[in-house]
């Protein structure tokens, strides 16, 4: 079906100001945060309510045209990136908050909100919503939900999947479908809900989540622990948690990260020492645990070669501390003309290993590789860096060293992405985890909702 058909059609069910047709203005949504790009999109469609979102995906049914649901389009994995000649949904305009429930700890919300905004509106009310994606200011609450996002929180809070409570779905038959609600416990037969949740848009457009809240927390304190060796760093994490204690968050910088911060930022790092630092924050919400939390850290880190540590409660020098952390971004970029992000996960104790295992691939391919994270639940967050370019041993090497690094942490009795998704990009990869017949299984799945194949064709599995 022609271009110019396909919108005229969709003028009778949203208005045309709400449709992008102009190929020029098409450009923003060709790509996500990772740059690449396949197919164009046939138009992009600004639905506000879920009785459209119904009629723009029975059309495309119809007429056997692939749809791909997309939000703010931060992701990394290509999951909101057109194969083919597409319609693609947006969610941008359907951004209200629909009730916070304070009795019941409880926020109802459209997918488009960001997820930020959703986080400062409950705090205003004295309530927590901990996911806390690095993109919280830029990236959907709907997209949190279909890549089962997670954050520094995730330690203690869990990922998105933890909060999601109830779901409204529009399948891609255009059937709409209410999993879960407002509680906290649900025997009630299968739990469908879940199925959505990382389903990364293959499955269904998410229309209306229900999510769970906390108190929030009254006392926040930053720790920096910068340690002589990856493998006693690694060993703290450990002995924290077994500990009792709990951090909110416990990331990561190895000697690679350290030391593209320290060119970035020079003086203004709070703690140069160390081959690797961890940064904490406990919270709570009563002052004496939290308190008796930060001695055990530090006895603890006394006994593994810790050679410096930095407590936090002033908000000034909390942001110090976190300073070469949140500008690694910046620095890789500035150091470099590409860049490869990947996220893998590994069991907790296999940090150390699968860091020491990046090195010996970074000395065999020759090509620069820096590793940062969350150490608390083991996401690793994997930058493979080309300086020049010329430099024709990335474009060279850069597949293989992708396949080894996939097979390392699955070795290690680790998974393939922690938070980013598989979307394009890992989909060769599947076999690594999963055996013949569980792939079945998760394609009849997509076959049963999906019938056309029709919603984000070709994702996730080749």
């Amino acid at each position: 079906m022609e271009r110019k058909k396909i919108y005229n059609s969709l003028k009778n069910i949203i208005s045309e100001k709400r449709i992008v047709f102009d190929e020029s203005l098409l450009e923003k949504y060709y790509s996500d945060e990772s740059g690449n790009r396949f197919s164009f999109p046939l138009l992009v469609c600004h639905p506000e309510n879920e009785e459209e979102i119904v009629e723009l995906i029975k059309f495309s049914n119809k007429e056997k045209i692939p749809v791909i649901p997309r939000g703010r389009g931060t992701g990394l994995s290509g999951g909101a990136i057109p194969l083919y000649p597409s319609i693609i949904i947006s969610t941008e305009l359907m951004d209200k908050i629909i009730e916070v429930d304070r009795e019941n700890f409880m926020v109802t919300t459209q997918p488009g909100i960001i997820t930020g905004d959703l986080k400062r509106e409950v705090e205003s009310l004295e309530l927590f919503y901990p996911p806390d994606p690095a993109s919280l200011d830029s990236c959907s609450i709907g997209g949190n939900v279909a890549e089962n996002s997670g954050g520094p929180s995730a330690v203690k809070y869990g990922t998105t999947k933890d909060y999601v409570k109830g779901l409204k779905i529009v399948t891609p038959i255009g059937e709409i479908l209410k999993f879960g609600g407002k509680v906290r416990k649900d025997a009630t037969g299968y739990n469908m809900k879940d199925i959505f949740i990382g389903s990364e848009g293959t499955l269904g457009f998410i229309t209306e989540i229900t999510f769970s809240l906390l108190p929030l927390p009254k006392y926040s304190i930053d720790l920096l622990l910068a340690f002589e060796r990856i493998d006693e760093a690694s060993n703290a994490v450990v002995k924290i948690i077994h500990s009792g204690v709990f951090p909110q968050t416990i990331e990561f910088m190895e000697k690679r990260a350290l030391e593209a911060a320290k060119n970035f930022l020079g003086n203004q790092m709070a703690s140069q020492k160390g081959e690797a630092q961890l940064l904490l924050r406990i919270d709570g919400y009563d002052r004496e645990i939290v308190d008796k939390s930060i001695e055990k850290i530090d006895f603890i880190s006394s006994k593994l070669r810790c050679v410096d540590i930095l407590v936090a409660e002033d908000k000034n020098f909390q942001e110090k501390i976190w300073k070469a952390r949140r500008s690694l971004h910046d620095a890789m970029v500035m150091m470099s003309v590409k860049r490869e992000r990947e996220d893998v996960v590994v069991p907790i104790n296999s940090l150390s290993e699968l860091i020491k295992n990046l090195h010996l691939l970074e000395e065999k391919y020759k090509i620069p590789i820096i590793t940062f994270g969350h150490a608390g639940d083991g996401n690793v967050h994997i930058n493979i860096l080309k300086l020049k370019e010329d430099d024709k041993n990335f474009e060279k090497n850069i597949e293989n060293v992708l396949s080894e690094i996939m097979e390392i942490s699955v070795k290690l009795g680790g998974k393939l992405s922690g938070e980013h998704g598989i979307g394009i990009y890992k989909r060769k990869y599947m076999k690594l985890v999963f055996s013949e017949k569980e792939i079945e299984i998760q394609r009849n799945i997509k076959k049963l909702l999906d019938p056309d194949n029709i919603f984000n064709p070709d994702k996730i599995f080749l």
